[in-house]
């Protein structure tokens, strides 16, 4: 189990160490990953619907951080500081970049 978490670069021992028990974690997880907002973004970006979009990366990177998905994390911030600073030109390809960490991490869970 630990190299599955491994291959995505997630700290299996921390993960452990804040949740006890790695199958309420991997719940959590999977809930998490299965959120719309990951699928909607991309038409919030097209659509230029930047407040919304703001709202929905903040909301994502906050549970990123509180289920130790610290790749996923750091993605979804370069996407959130490319819609504060209004760097609208950047935040497609961070969005993009930002779906592929996902899809890799997902791809360890149910989700």
């Amino acid at each position: 189990m630990k190299n599955k978490y491994k291959s995505v670069g997630l700290d299996y021992d921390l993960i452990l160490d804040k949740f006890r028990n790695i199958y309420d974690y991997e719940e959590s997880a999977n809930a998490y990953l299965s959120d719309e907002f990951f699928y909607q973004l991309e038409e919030m970006l097209d659509e230029e619907d930047y407040a919304l979009a703001k709202d929905a990366v903040k909301g994502l990177y906050i549970l990123a951080g509180d289920l130790c998905m610290f790749p996923l994390y750091e993605a979804l911030l370069e996407v959130y500081e490319d819609l504060e600073y209004e760097m609208y030109s950047d935040v497609m390809g961070h969005y993009k970049d930002m779906y592929a960490v996902y899809e890799k991490i997902r791809s360890v869970f149910r989700a």
